[in-house]
């Protein structure tokens, strides 16, 4: 009698312990977090010196400024849209506080102040275009990509700025403790205030409404236009913000900075390697911070494997055209899941 009932129990125990486990598994993050495993694993096992605490302290810190970004670019892509113009903010806040910071020693406070202005003023800007002016994004960014980039050479007149502060290079490459750098305690700080935003206000919300559908975000009453514009700001802040840690880290800038280091391309890379659906609507900023992290340790072990830099932006494009493929046929295998509309009483 006992095991009649004891049985199906323990089946169901099973089952649902098993539809954890898959789900848990198909959960971009985990697969993203298996895959850092094994690039380490693989890496490590022909060069032990990759797990040293200098060498991932370097990765998590050269990944931060792309993470920053990307969770920019994550917000933009859930609404539908697409920021091209991110490098050039990121140089142009990196340029106009690296030259106070070398002939003025600039505090970082202040240097902080500066690029969340230059961030608001020029990802308000492509707001503008995008949701008012109803300019496409990829075109309205494309086209800003290049009055971005001019603005930036005018700043930095032709010139490198490297003589910065010992206290940017301390926050940019110090450690916490042994191997996990300072500014991943920004990305986590960072990332935990968008991941709230997104999830828990109704603006954040209303992003993934317009993302899923726009026309009927908008006849449901969301302000689809002021929506769009707030992720553009907060894309370009965000972007700001990278430039500012991107010259922590680095302790350089010129005229070329972020255009030249394929930023762009990797923080859309990172967004989609993340899992965020260029269709929109779907995703989220941690994916994004590990697949920020993940292009760092593959793009690491590829200089460990002697292969040449200028085939970095091949391997950042085929990763990212994997991740489309894998969500691709993610979307044909998983059933559609439409809820059914309640019966008025």
């Amino acid at each position: 009698m006992s095991t009649t009932v004891l049985e199906p129990r323990a089946g169901r125990t099973r089952d649902v312990l098993s539809s954890h486990v898959v789900r848990l598994l198909r959960m971009r993050e985990i697969q993203l977090l298996v895959a850092i495993g094994i690039v380490v694993a693989v890496t490590t096992a022909a060069h032990p010196t990759f797990v040293a605490p200098g060498n991932i302290s370097f990765m998590l810190a050269d990944a931060a400024a792309t993470a920053i970004l990307a969770m920019g670019q994550t917000v933009v892509v859930l609404a539908k849209g697409i920021d091209l113009s991110v490098a050039p903010i990121l140089g142009i806040a990196a340029v106009l506080v690296a030259f106070p910071a070398q002939d003025l020693n600039l505090p970082i406070v202040v240097g902080l102040a500066i690029v969340l202005g230059v961030g608001l003023v020029l990802g308000a800007a492509n707001g503008v275009l995008v949701s008012i002016a109803r300019i496409p994004p990829i075109i309205a960014t494309l086209a800003t990509l290049s009055v971005y980039g001019g603005l930036q050479f005018i700043l930095a007149k032709g010139e490198e700025i490297s003589n910065i502060p010992n206290s940017y290079a301390a926050l940019g490459n110090d450690d916490i403790v042994s191997g996990v750098p300072w500014v991943l305690l920004i990305v986590v700080a960072l990332a935990g205030a968008v991941t709230f935003f997104l999830r828990h206000t109704n603006t954040g919300r209303s992003i993934y409404a317009i993302g899923n559908d726009a026309a009927a975000a908008h006849r449901s009453g969301i302000p689809v236009q002021r929506v769009t514009f707030i992720a553009y700001t907060l894309c370009g802040v965000l972007a700001g913000i990278g430039g500012l840690i991107y010259l922590c880290h680095v302790g350089s800038v010129d005229s070329t900075t972020g255009t030249a280091d394929n930023i762009n391309l990797t923080s859309i890379a990172a967004t989609l390697i993340g899992g965020t659906a260029l269709t929109g609507g779907r995703g989220g900023v941690a994916g994004s911070v590990l697949g920020a992290i993940f292009l760092s340790v593959a793009l690491t072990a590829m200089v460990f494997a002697l292969i040449p830099a200028i085939w970095e932006p091949a391997g950042v494009g085929a990763l990212m055209l994997l991740a489309m493929l894998f969500d691709r046929r993610s979307a044909v295998r998983s059933p559609s899941r439409t809820r059914r509309p309640r019966r008025a009483p």
